[in-house]
This record gives C-alpha cells, structure tokens and sequence, in this order.
C-alpha cells in the first residue's frame, strides 16, 4: 500500500529541530566531532516519531502487514550509532591530518553522515543527515580539497562499517538455560536477551571473557543473603530521591547522558579536532566492549534476579525486569567504562564523573533489580575493560582495526 505524500514529511517540530537551529546553538570553533554527535539524539526522535506515525497510519487504513513489518523492524541501539559514528570520525580525521590539503572537518563530516545515513533508512532523516552534511560543505567550499575530504569521509565510513562489530540483542538461541537453585530463569515464553552478546567480538577485546570477573557470592551464603536483605529493605523503604534516581536511569539512555558529558568537557577544553574525536571514540568504543565482556559474564554464572529469589519483591514504579541474568549489572558496567575514560582525559574532573556513574549503577538497586554485588562488579569491569581500551588505543590499535581492509 502506498501512503500518502503527506505522511512521509513529518514537520520537525514532532521529533528533530530544524537542522539550522541545532547549527546555531553550537559556536563556530566546536569540533566537528562534537556537531554530529549532538545531533544523534535529534535523529533518533525524529526516526521515532516518524515510525510512530507511519504505523498508525497502516492501522488505520487497515493495512495490518504494514504495521507489522514495521513494529519486526527493530531501530538502531543507540550505542551503535554512538560508536560507530566515533570511531568513523577519528579515523577520518586522523586520515586528513596524514593527506596534504585535506579538511579534516569535512572528511568528519562526510563520515559521519555516511554512518548515520546506513543507520537511519526513513527518507525523511537521510534528508535532514544530508542538509547537515551540505551545510558543513558548503562552509568549507565546494573546490577540489573539499571534495577530496569527502570522498576520503565516505570512504572509511565504509571501512568502519564493513569491519565493526556486529552486535544482536534479539538474535535467536536455541541453547538450554541451566537450572538449580540460585540460577537465573527466563520470563515465560521468551528467550534470553542478550545472550548472543556473550560471544561477540569486540572492537578491542581480545574475547569476550577476557577480564571475567570472580563469581559473585554463592546462592545463600551469608554474604549473599546480606545483599538480598539490603535490595528487600531498599525496596519496603524506598525514598522518593531514590525512586526518581531508578527511574532516571531507567527510561534514559546512558549512552546520551556520557556522550553529553564528554563533549562539554571537549568544548571547555577547547580540544582539537583531532583530540575530540580521540575522546569520544575511546569513550564509545569502551563502554560498548564492557557491554560484551558484561554479557559474557552474566550468561557464564545465570544469577538470579533479587526478585526472582524473592518474588514478593516490589520495583520501583516505572521499573521493568530486563529478560536476562543479574550479576554483573549492564548499567554498572558501562558507567565504570564511561568514568574511566573520561577520569583519563579530564582527570581533575574525576568527582563528578565519578559521582555520575556511582548514581548510574546504584539506581538499579533502588529500582529493586540488582544486589550490591552485581554493582559493584559491573563497575570494576567496565572500568579495566576501558583501561584496556585506553591502553590499545595508544598504541594505534584502534585505528589499525577499523582501517585494515
């Protein structure tokens, strides 16, 4: 069924500023790097409300197939885009620092909007991806230097995609979940989520269960009986500052929150181009590994959830239990790989950092879904699995990675 003409051009105002608008919040001296990933969150809304609408649409003229095929069409994790779009960026840019009369702020933007544009499908935000991208170009020019960045930023978006990672949440399994007591059991009818994360290759990680964490304590032992006690007192007692730190965290994306947090500090230490490319790759790229090397862990020892040991256990409102095992916890995991890449850049910003990412894990507890232990687990593995990205980073390894053929 075709829709009509006028569904496929959602107004702005419904999910995305107008690009112009966004272009003139930013000073003219803000890395390019930094431009195009604060525009990410605008483009996602954008694709949302557009998926919104559409499938409304085919509802409402009965065209039930439509609607379906869109809501089996899944949207593109954020911290996908985030990664990839970084990492497309730094090498870009390093690549025009290495290419005589090449504008390193063009071949960024030409990267960043090939990444984006194979992201995103709906025509409607290819076409705002691309009036950002004509803006960019037509500051800098149309001349022969100008065209060469670009075709030198479409060209290892192209690599980065071709060599990333490929990451599935929803992949189908048709393993067995082991059982016993203290074991972690699926919701009925559903498959684990997430488990195919478990044996997924890393940007640089060399397996995913390179920096395993020691087991948790064991299933009703007294120090797990302590950490069940603490999560049931939260959740009878629970604080209204506590419930909004759950849900805060529940319903936003960490992604966003730490790529926010890093391009303000980019921008207060007026970096270079180079340099804030460098920060958000790192940034990305770490916290996506201690994704893998989180989810190898929690499918390796299956721990029960606190309210799966105790099923009267209340969550905060707002709150849903993830379909997959608890120990470590995800969002600790990635806030430990967050803080610690920003700690190495900014260090004399480590209290806030530090604070930001003690509050992302431990809302998982005041929302009743994870022990003490799942984490403080979660933070200690994000945090040496960043610390290994920092260190590869340094030797060029991500730039050989994602550049190679």
């Amino acid at each position: 069924m075709r829709y009509p003409t006028q569904l496929l051009v959602i107004p702005f105002a419904m999910g995305l500023a107008a690009p112009a608008a966004l272009v003139a919040q930013e000073a003219e001296n803000t890395p390019v790097s930094v431009r195009w990933n604060r525009l990410v969150q605008a483009l996602v809304d954008q694709s949302a409300t557009r998926r919104r609408a559409t499938r409304a649409y085919a509802l409402a003229a009965g065209d039930s197939a439509a609607a379906r095929r869109i809501a089996q069409t899944p949207e593109p994790f954020i911290f996908t885009i985030h990664t990839l779009l970084a990492v497309a960026q730094y090498n870009a840019i390093g690549s025009a620092k290495n290419t005589s009369g090449v504008s390193a702020r063009v071949a960024a933007a030409s990267a960043s909007a090939a990444v984006l544009t194979e992201m995103f499908k709906d025509s409607a935000v290819r076409a705002s991806i691309a009036e950002e991208l004509a803006r960019d170009i037509g500051r800098a020019g149309e001349t022969q230097k100008t065209l060469a960045a670009k075709t030198l930023g479409d060209d290892v978006a192209r690599r980065v995609i071709a060599t990333a990672p490929k990451f599935s949440m929803f992949a189908p399994w048709s393993g067995t979940i082991p059982k016993g007591p203290g074991m972690w059991y699926s919701a009925p009818g559903l498959p684990p989520i997430g488990i195919n994360l478990a044996s997924a290759r890393g940007w640089l990680l060399d397996s995913a269960s390179e920096f395993r964490p020691a087991p948790p304590p064991a299933f009703g032992s007294p120090a797990w009986n302590a950490a069940l006690a603490e999560v049931q007192r939260v959740a009878k007692e629970r604080t209204r500052e506590q419930t909004a730190v759950a849900q805060k965290w529940n319903s936003g994306d960490p992604w966003t929150v730490w790529n926010e947090k890093a391009s303000d500090a980019i921008r207060r230490h007026r970096m270079s181009e180079l340099d804030a490319a460098r920060v958000l790759a790192v940034l990305n790229v770490a916290a996506s590994d201690a994704i893998i090397a989180c989810f190898e862990a929690k499918y390796h020892y299956w721990s029960i959830r606190p309210s799966q040991a105790d099923t009267t256990l209340a969550l905060a409102d707002s709150v849903e239990l993830p379909n997959f095992p608890s120990f470590p916890s995800g969002h600790a995991c990635s806030a430990g790989a967050f803080e610690r890449v920003l700690v190495h850049f900014f260090p004399a910003e480590r209290a806030q950092f530090t604070a930001t990412a003690e509050e992302q894990a431990m809302s998982r507890l005041y929302g009743g879904i994870h022990y003490r232990f799942d984490n403080d687990g979660g933070l200690a593995l994000g945090r040496v699995v960043a610390q290994h990205a920092i260190d590869r980073e340094r030797r060029g390894g991500l730039t050989a990675r994602t550049l190679k053929p």
